[in-house]
């Protein structure tokens, strides 16, 4: 594989990530302001994983650096700062919508977190062993088991109340955390196979940060997107009730 897309996918993750913090901070003045925090969760999101691509491809030596895998892999300690600060919070700010259709439970949000942190924790451990070890398929084994909690999780969440446009973005965010998370083991699997079975180890590192760059930016830009759509339709409509009852 080429390493000058392996540079330039960084860049544009960069780049993508950026522009979605610009538009969920702007789009914070059109929602009613107990609903802002949607918003600023969203911009919040993107901001540290903006930040962090911006530091990765300097890492990865773009633009046009004579770049090695051994670059594109020292990536690896950034990426896991990244999700270990992101990941808790697109938790949270799935928790403010169902917060909205009034049907977040105590405690829901805690055990979320705390799964959520095992499974970037048992990730990273999974990865830093030596390919093929016991080491990493234990960790990466621990690392989906926890993913999988969190799945079931957020898939035992009942939206019975609300707007219907709340329950919508609810349930798409539920296939975010089963679909786009599942991105992630996927790219990590796909790295390990191809150096365990003795392919080219370059490839396989160029491989997986590719989808990892994707995965990033369909999960905490698309996230974003639905969440602060529902909250902005929520201020539409509770203005729109509140002028009718004025008479307006």
């Amino acid at each position: 594989m080429d390493i000058q897309v392996v540079q330039a996918f960084f860049m544009l993750g960069f780049v993508a990530l950026a522009a979605g913090t610009l538009s969920f901070y702007l789009e914070r003045n059109d929602l009613k302001p107990e609903l802002r925090s949607v918003a600023t969760y969203a911009a919040v999101i993107t901001f540290i994983a903006a930040i962090m691509y911006y530091v990765m491809k300097d890492v990865v030596l773009f633009p046009g650096g004579n770049a090695t895998s051994d670059d594109i892999e020292a990536t690896l300690p950034l990426r896991y700062i990244d999700w270990l600060l992101t990941t808790p919070l697109l938790l949270v700010e799935f928790a403010l919508i169902v917060a909205i259709a009034g049907a977040l439970k105590k405690g829901l949000l805690t055990k979320l977190i705390i799964a959520d942190i095992a499974m970037i924790v048992f990730g990273y451990l999974g990865e830093v062993g030596e390919p093929g070890s016991a080491g990493n398929y234990i960790f990466f084994i621990l690392s989906v088991l926890a993913w999988l909690y969190i799945v079931y999780i957020v898939f035992t969440v009942n939206v019975s109340t609300g707007p219907a446009h709340v329950k919508r973005a609810v349930t798409i965010m539920k296939w975010f955390v089963i679909v786009g998370w599942s991105i992630y083991p996927i790219g990590t699997a796909t790295q390990e196979f191809i150096e365990v079975s003795g392919g080219d180890a370059a490839l396989a590192i160029g491989v997986a940060a590719i989808i990892y760059v994707i995965a990033d930016v369909l999960n905490k830009v698309g996230f974003g997107i639905v969440a602060v759509r529902a909250a902005k339709q929520t201020s539409v409509e509770e203005t729109a009730g509140v002028k009718k009852v004025q008479g307006v």
